[in-house]
């Protein structure tokens, strides 16, 4: 199986840096661009199923990336919840929080602890292993995927040193076990897929 991870278009949350999680914020039209370079990404890829985060900027890069098809929502793509600090000002976060944050997750705001985050990662890549698809497309978000390169390499990478833009895309093989194919950082270089 090959399954393509798809970060959503810049949101508005994006473009005025503010922490975002579970806050519903919608595409800036530099998203929707951003998504319909993602459909000519993947125009020619047969994807026999796409899944997307339940999260309005991730369905909205979906329908966009992939228009006419039936996508499956799920909270299980949903980005890490990040609690009282949703919807406000990076720099309302210290660094030493920020650290944290990324090492543990956001308990410390009402959010989510990185294992509770980790186990929603682990359960959907569980329903990837037993569904018998050749090829998925997955729209969600940035911290979902850098989880997802930590579940797949068996490491914790730091934030710091893992660039995820919007549209970002990592390419996964699966055959017993995973494998990195790709990670595409700035998918407008990226005209075809692997």
């Amino acid at each position: 199986m090959r399954v393509y991870v798809i970060r959503h278009g810049e949101s508005v949350n994006n473009n005025l840096k503010r922490w975002t999680g579970w806050f519903d914020a919608p595409l800036t039209e530099k998203g929707y661009q951003d998504a319909r370079l993602v459909k000519e990404f993947l125009s020619g890829v047969k994807i026999d199923k796409v899944y997307s985060s339940d999260l309005s900027r991730s369905i909205e890069t979906s329908k966009t990336a992939m228009p006419n098809r039936e996508i499956e929502i799920t909270p299980l793509l949903r980005e890490i919840n990040l609690g009282s600090m949703e919807n406000r000002p990076w720099t309302d976060m210290t660094a030493e929080q920020k650290e944290r944050g990324v090492a543990v997750g956001y308990k410390e705001f009402g959010g989510e602890t990185k294992d509770e985050f980790n186990a929603r990662i682990n359960e959907f890549f569980k329903i990837l292993e037993n569904s018998g698809f050749e090829s998925v497309a997955v729209f969600t978000h940035g911290g979902w995927l850098r989880g997802s390169l930590d579940k797949v390499l068996g490491v914790n990478l730091p934030k710091s040193k893992v660039l995820c833009g919007n549209c970002a895309a990592i390419i996964y093989d699966y055959n017993g076990e995973w494998i990195l194919n790709s990670f595409i950082n700035n998918i407008s270089a990226k005209v075809t897929p692997v």
